[in-house]
């Protein structure tokens, strides 16, 4: 056995050689007597086997089983195949196990193999944001997740205001009258203020957004998430906003001003805060306001690269790996139907012109987390005058192990119907919605090594062709 790039393990099957007599029937025994398998780990965690015959014949006459060996799902670990793959995923645990595979073949003596496969484990869990290092550009470049209390945000919306700040992306935060509207999140391990208590912010508020009386002002608060009552001994540092214009607001706990709440102590002497929480125009009222939030950090500034799949298509800290496949694509194409859901400015236009396989993707990493994570959005219109031939009206979005050659083979993939000529918002959740696996018995949320994305207009596999345009793909966080 031997460890391969990107984490593979191949071992292979070699038959031993059986004595038989010279018959008419000799090209089966040879077909036996030359059978060879691969075993791969299929997943970054090493804990996903796929066993796949690398010589099997056409018709289907050869019945494989493969026992992945594992004695504590002794009647679950047996698979029968003649000729896809076949997975298993062993506990999260470093071991060896026996694989024995049986080929069957009618009027011939069945024919077994054994070798052992090694399970390395490696944990490959995603630890919670260190509080020494708190980072969000809204563009994907971020370890932050943000919550609303009494607002509606969200994290990923075209800046509108670029004068004085010429990023793509920010965090749209509107109170519309929630008594105490605010915005936040947790961290783990506790702050240490004493080793660093600055946080920064970039802020812009709409001075026609603010009804009532309440004062201008941002306030940031740190409390003890794990109180029932969190605000009850909050500390908070309060700053005054000006309208109407981009500005960068500093919260520093050992040398600005400060007010306590049911705490005596100096924020830098505690070590029992873990939640920040933005507020604007202070809190027990119900006046309105509308702000904007961009660049968040304390401390030093992370290196992130999480799973990102997000895109407007407005020529703004896009997919940068997206790419066509057997298609013409314009990622910054302007709207030709602009109106209903969909007025943007820019869409990405795909033209399927007859290729067989035809579709758009992209590559993320790290890979997919899809038991925190399983929900894609997408907005798409699919011209009626371009179609031709008889595929159905459809849009895939298909999960794929981008590390395999053949990175179809284990896909996981969720179909929908298209209604033709109009914007209209899919949702593909793998979580709840009813999804198809090729070469993979796993359920989507219980794998860890998918990493590509492919989506797909009216099916594949045809000559057929269709014009769409896709907008707004959201991976939902």
């Amino acid at each position: 056995m031997k460890l391969l790039n990107k984490g593979i393990y191949i071992l292979s099957f070699l038959l031993l050689s059986i004595p038989f007599a010279c018959t008419e029937e000799e090209n089966d025994f040879s077909i036996i007597e030359g059978l060879n398998f691969t075993v791969a780990t299929l997943n970054k965690e090493g804990t996903q086997a796929g066993v796949l015959p690398t010589t099997v014949p056409g018709d289907g006459r050869i019945v494989y089983t493969v026992d992945f060996g594992d004695p504590a799902e002794a009647e679950k670990d047996v698979f029968k195949t003649s000729g896809p793959m076949v997975t298993y995923k062993y506990p999260k645990e470093s071991a060896t196990y026996t694989i024995s595979i049986t080929a069957s073949l009618d009027g011939k003596e069945d024919v077994s193999i054994s070798k052992e496969y090694s399970v390395v484990y490696v944990d490959t869990s995603v630890q919670e944001p260190e509080a020494s290092g708190l980072y969000d550009n809204f563009e994907g470049g971020g370890n932050i997740d943000w919550k609303g209390d009494g607002t509606i945000i969200d994290a990923s919306f075209a800046n509108p205001y670029k004068t004085g700040n010429d990023t793509c992306g920010v965090l749209k935060y509107v109170d519309d009258g929630g008594q105490y509207a605010n915005v936040g999140f947790n961290v783990s391990p506790n702050f240490d203020l004493s080793e660093d208590a600055v946080f920064s912010i970039m802020v812009y508020v709409e001075s026609s957004s603010i009804t009532g009386s309440q004062p201008n002002q941002i306030s940031l608060k740190l409390q003890n998430g794990d109180l029932a009552q969190f605000w009850t001994t909050q500390t908070e540092i309060i700053k005054p906003v000006v309208l109407d214009q981009w500005q960068e607001i500093t919260f520093d706990f050992a040398n600005d001003t400060f007010v306590n709440a049911g705490s005596s102590d100096d924020p830098v002497d505690r070590t029992d805060l873990n939640k920040v929480v933005i507020q604007f125009n202070s809190e027990n009222n119900t006046d309105k306001v509308t702000a904007y939030l961009d660049e968040f950090l304390y401390g030093t500034k992370p290196e992130v690269t999480g799973a990102y799949a997000n895109d407007d298509f407005e020529g703004c800290d896009g997919i940068a790996s997206l790419k066509g496949d057997g298609t013409t694509i314009d990622a910054s194409f302007p709207n030709p139907y602009s109106g209903g859901i969909n007025t943007s400015a820019n869409v990405l236009k795909y033209v399927d012109d007859g290729g067989q396989y035809a579709n758009v993707g992209f590559d993320v990493s790290p890979n997919f987390d899809l038991s925190e994570n399983a929900t894609f959005k997408i907005k798409v219109y699919v011209e009626s005058s371009s179609i031709t031939g008889s595929q159905p009206n459809q849009i895939s979005l298909k999960l794929q192990n981008g590390d395999l050659a053949e990175f179809w083979t284990t896909q996981t993939e969720i179909i929908k119907p298209v209604v033709l000529d109009q914007w209209q918002e899919f949702t593909f959740d793998f979580a709840n919605d009813t999804f198809v696996n090729a070469g993979s018995s796993d359920d989507p949320v219980d794998r860890t090594d998918l990493n590509k994305v492919v989506i797909q207009l009216n099916s594949e596999n045809n000559t057929d062709k269709v014009t769409a345009y896709l907008d707004d793909l959201v991976y939902e966080e």
